[in-house]
């Protein structure tokens, strides 16, 4: 009875049991060969055997249930244990659909796929399923989209072959898992759906997983390039700007000298400081252009007055002007403006600066404001009373080719090393008209919002 118990179960060895009984009163109870019984105590040795090999079989076939269980977990425990190695030593998102499908067909008996978004959202599988019914994508959207279980079992189209599964960690659903089973009701048994779900936190764990590495990766090399960078500037920094320094000091010193002396050689040692100043900021934005393309530039936004953004920009080019006068129309010199001065005053400049070398003598420079309630518009305007050769010298003030003339020494560099860091805000100006229909840069900056100020520069003929 035991072993029938063990190898068969419970019912089996009831049925053993009871033949163990009759068996006993055929051939060992007089009278032999029949079931009379003549003397009544084997009754009750008879109701003792059935008692005592109902409990043993009763017995013996819930341990045989336990040990079948205890495989049952067993194998489950191994398969997660297999399948979360398999998953950590995975190397892309091929590797752990590959994995991710070898062990739920081993598992549950089913065919699976996994879906993930492309570049534009779009669901697409990453292998090929042969004999997968096809997934409904309306469905696999929602899914996806809501982060809940659709198909087999669910509330949301139950009537299908498959359930839809997303595979979720705390930070976002990654994808799904379409599941096909070859016996759909095995699949529906709460332990087999507990387990199905916890292979969906293993794959979602492991999507997760590749997407931290490789962020961490982009992030450790991102700082290795920078500071790489960082030190590289700084050593240029160093090593170029510290003879400029003493040398513009040498130069100031003897222009100092000669001036008083009254030598005729003052004018010479003028235009020697002159040129080492505008070599000195030229090397300054040559490194600040490196440090705002590498994005390692910060802004310093604080409320400025318009008319102290102008005026120290012009006192700035004062030197270099030669006694051009600058005309200005600002409506409201008190006007706040919310930006990094340093920063802004250099985009003045070197529209200032483009404008005197390149546009001649006979040109008109000016600086006109407009604002209103979002918007703060300065507007570099240029008129020219010449010929077409003026003119045409005039379209490279702000062009490419400027910056690379060698007449350009530190205002051309200034304009390219700040457009990376502006953007353009209300969309292109209005074409000027009237007598200052010639080239011309307009500024936007924004006054109210706290917001890196914005630039947006423009060429009209």
């Amino acid at each position: 009875m035991v072993l029938i118990a063990l190898v068969y179960g419970r019912w089996p060895s009831v049925l053993a049991t009871v033949i163990n009984v009759i068996s006993f009163d055929l051939f060992f109870v007089a009278p032999r060969g029949t079931l009379a019984v003549s003397d009544v105590q084997y009754l009750l040795t008879f109701g003792v055997m059935l008692t005592v090999g109902l409990l043993i079989g009763n017995l013996t076939a819930g341990v045989r249930y336990q040990a079948r269980v205890a495989r049952y977990r067993e194998r489950r425990t191994r398969h997660l244990y297999e399948m979360s190695k398999a998953l950590a030593v995975g190397r892309s998102q091929q590797d752990i659909a590959t994995t991710s499908e070898r062990f739920i067909a081993s598992t549950f008996q089913a065919r699976s796929q996994l879906l993930l978004p492309d570049a534009q959202g779009k669901l697409l599988p990453l292998t090929h399923q042969p004999g997968l019914t096809p997934w409904d994508d309306a469905i696999a959207r929602w899914s996806f989209d809501k982060g809940q279980p659709a198909g087999a079992g669910t509330d949301t189209l139950p009537g299908v072959p498959y359930q839809i599964l997303p595979l979720k960690s705390a930070a976002r659903t990654w994808g799904l898992l379409v599941v096909e089973p070859e016996n759909l009701r095995q699949l529906m048994i709460p332990e087999q759906q507990r387990l199905l779900e916890t292979f969906t936190l293993l794959v979602a764990s492991a999507l997760e997983r590749l997407t931290l590495t490789a962020s961490e990766e982009q992030a450790r090399l991102t700082s290795e390039r920078e500071s790489l960078r960082n030190s590289l500037l700084a050593a240029l920094s160093h090593d170029l700007r510290t003879p400029l320094t003493v040398l513009f000091g040498q130069a100031e010193i003897l222009t100092l000298d000669l001036a008083s002396e009254g030598s005729k050689h003052a004018p010479q040692a003028n235009e020697i400081r002159q040129h080492v100043l505008n070599t000195t900021r030229l090397v300054n934005n040559l490194l600040d252009m490196a440090r705002i393309q590498s994005g390692g530039f910060n802004l310093h936004k604080e409320w400025l007055t318009l008319e102290e953004v102008v005026g120290s920009a012009l006192r700035m080019l004062e030197p270099s002007l030669g006694g051009q006068h600058i005309q200005l129309d600002l409506p409201d010199p008190l006007q706040l403006v919310h930006v990094d001065g340093p920063l802004f005053e250099r985009v003045l400049i070197n529209l200032l600066e483009n404008a005197h070398k390149y546009a001649g003598a006979r040109a008109s420079i000016g600086i006109r404001a407009e604002a209103d309630a979002r918007q703060l518009s300065l507007e570099v305007w240029i008129t020219v009373q010449g010929s077409r050769q003026a003119r045409n010298r005039l379209s490279l003030i702000n062009s490419p080719a400027a910056t690379k003339s060698r007449r350009s020494l530190a205002s051309g560099w200034a304009l390219p090393s700040v457009r990376p860091s502006s953007t353009s805000t209300a969309g292109p100006s209005p074409p000027a008209t009237g007598p200052r229909a010639a080239p011309h840069s307009v500024l936007h900056c924004r006054e109210k919002r706290p917001l890196n100020w914005k630039s947006y520069l423009r060429n009209c003929d």
